[in-house]
């Protein structure tokens, strides 16, 4: 009797991309539930500042690229930031169609609030590791990241390369 060959599948929880979706989770929850609390900012609010603090100014498309968010998640998050006055927009000189993004003061000052927080998160979160297992870790981030950059660019040319041709 003939038997096919059924390969292992692994169940989903086993797979990479969904154990670090899960910490992802995790983390943005816990910063969230930080955040609300202490400063009254979501993580996509707390993203922009972070950003414009140490890029300012800049568009919001800039910010978008940076914080991982699609355009329109960004806009809402900078339109929320500038009724609460923690930021400001203001005109492109070269280009009229663009704004240009930077934090005020008071933005500037919620920041400011926020960076001991995250760090002191950090702080909690790493403890469980050694100094050499956060730095293995770290570089295992690195590798993973500039693999999966590496994948989704031979997955895009091959996307584009079984294209049809447009007329």
């Amino acid at each position: 009797m003939f038997v096919k060959y059924m390969p292992v599948v692994h169940p989903t929880e086993q797979l990479l991309a969904h154990r670090l979706l899960v910490l992802s989770q995790r983390l943005n929850r816990g910063v969230e539930v930080l955040l609300e609390a202490q400063l009254a900012l979501s993580v996509r609010q707390w993203r922009v500042l972070i950003y414009l603090a140490n890029h300012a100014p800049d568009s919001i498309q800039a910010i978008a690229d940076f914080c991982r968010y699609d355009k329109s998640q960004n806009s809402r998050a900078v339109s929320e930031l500038i009724e609460r006055k923690l930021l400001r927009s203001r005109p492109c000189p070269d280009d009229g169609r663009r704004s240009l993004i930077s934090l005020t003061t008071a933005g500037r000052r919620v920041y400011e609030q926020g960076v001991p927080l995250s760090l002191a998160r950090q702080k909690q979160l790493t403890a469980t590791l050694t100094p050499e297992e956060l730095k293995a870790f770290e570089q295992t981030l690195d590798k993973l990241t500039r693999q999966a950059d590496q994948v989704l660019q031979h997955a895009q040319h091959e996307k584009a390369r079984r294209q049809p041709a447009s007329e």
